[in-house]
């Protein structure tokens, strides 16, 4: 991991670093725009509710016009937002793989070369497990960005509107903050044992996925050139035996996924009626508006879900650690077979 990271880094410190930073700056001017945009909704919810429990026709209707204004205002920064990451991961990929392809082919021209025998179909690993390793990194990076974000300014939201709360003879301040907290922890831990078994079956389904793809290729090339009987009934025995190890690995993936599923389904339905309950005995003594229990339990909703990040993101981390780990076994073996001056090198400036 730390070699692909070292890797890739290069992107801002080359001849594309102007871009690579205009859009990874803006990538993340956005994800605060987005937490903005989410904080005035989250205190809109409480003005709405508070007016329709006490009937403030003027409120409600004005309430409206300003839902319009967020809509909009949320609108613009989703556009703003899929383009400064989409163009970031195109960029970035490119340079990726225009350094691995130059790398690659100028070594093919030496007829000392050769790689390892554990670096299995090289093409794959530079046309898909660039995409992927580039593509998830930079959803996966955007992702803990909107964890630190979204978490420490709602858990604000949840201490203020939550307040105080007595439960068998002890004031608990802030009582929705640890509530939250301990929730998204507990879920966290099930999903990290649940998901654990899945980064090795997703880099072991990568594996057999360029292994079936190489001997796709050789079936491809015997056809087109003259062979003798037996060496096609060798390949065909060949490419079952690819076929079923491919089948097999696939199931491993889909046992694994299955068991995140199974907890993130449950937490889906559990998760917003957590902090209903947890709030409903102070709305049902007054001590909380119904403006205040939608509130915060929206808030509580949404520092859930950043914090329980891992759990709905596990088989997206197992797919860029596959990946990642394939990219960099590559260029590790180019780099133990060029001299310095061959090393990675931009293409040009995508």
């Amino acid at each position: 991991m730390r070699h692909f990271l070292l890797l890739a880094s290069g992107y801002w410190s080359e001849r594309s670093r102007r871009v690579a930073w205009l859009f990874s700056l803006g990538f993340l001017a956005c994800l605060v725009a987005s937490l903005l945009l989410a904080l005035e909704v989250n205190r809109w919810s409480k003005r709405f509710f508070d007016a329709l429990e006490f009937r403030e026709v003027d409120v409600v209707t004005r309430s409206m016009v300003e839902l319009a204004i967020l809509v909009g205002g949320t609108a613009i920064v989703a556009i703003a937002t899929i383009q400064c990451r989409m163009r970031l991961q195109v960029g970035w990929r490119l340079w990726l793989m225009s350094g691995l392809v130059e790398r690659w082919l100028q070594k093919g021209a030496d007829a000392d070369f050769a790689l390892s025998a554990a670096i299995d179909n090289p093409e794959a690993r530079i046309a898909d497990d660039s995409r992927i390793a580039v593509e998830l990194f930079v959803d996966l990076a955007g992702g803990v960005i909107n964890i630190f974000l979204v978490s420490t300014s709602f858990i604000f939201v949840l201490w203020k509107v939550g307040g105080a709360h007595e439960i068998f003879g002890l004031t608990i301040p802030g009582y929705l903050v640890f509530a939250v907290i301990a929730y998204a922890g507990a879920t966290s831990l099930g999903m990290y044992i649940l998901g654990r078994p899945l980064v090795s079956s997703v880099e072991e389904k990568a594996a057999a996925e360029g292994d079936f793809r190489f001997r796709l290729t050789q079936a491809r090339e015997q056809i087109a050139a003259p062979s003798a009987a037996d060496g096609d009934e060798i390949n065909g025995r060949d490419f079952r035996r690819g076929l079923h190890n491919l089948a097999s690995k696939w199931m491993g993936v889909i046992l694994g996924q299955t068991r995140i599923v199974f907890l993130s389904s449950a937490n889906n339905l559990l998760a917003p009626a957590v902090p209903l309950l947890l709030c409903a005995p102070k709305y049902l003594s007054g001590a909380m508006t119904l403006g205040d229990l939608i509130q915060a339990a929206a808030a509580f909703v949404q520092v859930q879900t950043s914090l329980n990040w891992l759990a709905d993101n596990a088989l997206s981390i197992a797919n860029w650690s596959a990946s990642a780990n394939r990219v960099a076994a590559l260029e590790q073996d180019l780099d133990r077979r060029v001299p310095a001056s061959l090393r990675m090198t931009a293409i040009g400036n995508p």
